[in-house]
């Protein structure tokens, strides 16, 4: 490895410098800009470093084009499959940039812009540990094959049954997923799962246009009311979720996961204190790792009605949109907790109001025993000289279970982004450090999975 090491520290400037041409190029999905030239982009990139690639049209009105791309060594006896994508976030409010978004900076050893962290400079350090193993060993010591999702950051709504048509072409025995950022400790993570989401919309109207709340109002319906009332009826005093079968099935963690979780570095007061808090949200008797790994949520993500600018206008609104999003965990379907959802507004009386599906992702989950998680950990060790938290499970969101469910894949997750990445926020960054330490820890991973 001395001298793979080598070899990507003393080309860490071009491969900043090639990255950059990545970044420049806008792959906006929730907008549908750019995602098209950028595939056809990294095609051109894989194939110089030796990664055969492909676009796969996904099919479906827009078509998105997924990026696979292959390197395989006759001789290997292990394959491993990489996720990633290349969409991002629409980059506003950009008045609140350092930087111009699309225009990659370098600040106090940090790369600013959007993609940089989530996720174009995480699955790039890949594409450079493949190039730094192959000029120095002239083969890789297993098959690797990519995944690259267009469609990630609007919910990947085209890979569940693209998966499933090209399982053939998927087959591996492990998958790897670097995105998000590393433990706020400073530590690298190895996860082992993450939560599903359920992403809702719900509406409730009014008269046709809005009114005067004077002239009007009594005799004419508020639908902002009617949302409050239905949002009263879906949780309980205790903070628990009132929805019939919300909680059906759901397993607690194991003895090895607890473990896992009573070992993760958490400093209760000083997060408190950070984010201005006086208490956790109920229950009381879970721990704050139990709860966000472990238990399902249900979260107002956003509620409009009316007029919330400066000064005051007395209106009676038409209408009131609300957006909800539910996290959930291991032996949850997305599909069946969405017609619990639909059925607990029926039965509660709130048939009036339009419920919308707007997107969702299963949770997944391999096993903390799994028997490659120690080459993991040790690829881990080598590339970042530091010791991995291990986490049972992430509390965030990503098609981890088209890979584990669909393609019966085991998916382990290491980030290389720092914790202060701003993913999905202005001056998005990935330092560095992180950028090199990821290069040197999937350069190792490929020889610790050939062993």
């Amino acid at each position: 490895m001395k001298k793979i090491y080598g070899y990507i520290d003393q080309n860490l400037n071009r491969f900043i410098d090639e990255l950059f041409v990545l970044l420049r190029q806008p792959s906006i999905s929730a907008r549908w800009e750019g995602v098209v030239e950028c595939s056809q982009l990294l095609t051109g990139m894989m194939e110089k470093i030796g990664i055969k690639p492909s676009i796969l049209p996904m099919g479906g009105k827009r078509n998105p084009p997924l990026v696979y791309g292959e390197i395989l060594n006759p001789e290997a006896r292990r394959t491993l499959l990489i996720y990633g994508h290349f969409d991002v976030q629409p980059p506003e409010p950009l008045e609140a940039w350092d930087s111009p978004p699309f225009q990659p900076t370098i600040r106090d050893g940090r790369i600013f812009c959007r993609g940089s962290a989530d996720n174009k400079g995480q699955f790039f350090a890949h594409f450079k540990a493949i190039e730094s193993v192959l000029k120095i060993n002239g083969q890789l010591p297993i098959n690797v094959k990519f995944l690259l999702d267009p469609e990630e950051e609007v919910g990947s709504p085209s890979l569940n049954e693209f998966c499933r048509a090209h399982k053939a072409l998927f087959a591996a025995d492990m998958a790897l997923n670097s995105d998000g950022p590393m433990d706020p400790s400073g530590r690298p993570r190895l996860s082992f799962g993450n939560r599903g989401v359920l992403y809702v919309e719900v509406k409730a109207r009014g008269a046709n246009q809005d009114l005067h709340s004077g002239n009007f109002g009594g005799p004419i319906p508020n639908p902002a009311w009617r949302v409050v009332e239905f949002l009263s009826s879906l949780r309980r005093p205790d903070g628990t979720v009132a929805i019939e079968g919300f909680y059906d099935n759901i397993v607690p963690p194991t003895a090895k996961e607890r473990e896992m979780m009573a070992q993760m570095p958490f400093d209760e007061k000083k997060f408190m204190a950070k984010y201005g808090l006086q208490k956790f949200a109920p229950p009381d008797d879970l721990s704050y790792m139990e709860k966000l790994m472990f238990r399902p949520t249900l979260n107002i993500a956003g509620f409009t009605s009316g007029y919330g600018g400066p000064g005051s206008k007395t209106v009676l609104p038409c209408l009131a949109t609300l957006k909800m999003d539910m996290r959930l965990v291991v032996n949850q379907d997305p599909e069946d907790i969405f017609q619990k959802f639909r059925k607990h507004g029926e039965k509660h009386g709130f048939e009036d109001l339009d419920v919308t599906m707007v997107h969702y992702y299963y949770p997944s989950r391999t096993s903390v025993d799994h028997p490659m998680a120690p080459k993991f950990v040790e690829a881990i060790r080598q590339g970042f000289q530091k010791e991995p938290v291990q986490v049972p499970a992430g509390g965030g969101s990503f098609p981890g279970a088209a890979i584990r469910n669909i393609l019966n894949i085991p998916i382990l997750s290491v980030p290389y982004g720092n914790a202060d990445e701003n993913n999905h926020a202005p001056n998005e960054n990935m330092a560095i450090d992180c950028f090199q330490n990821g290069i040197r820890t999937t350069a190792a991973l490929f020889f610790q999975l050939a062993g």
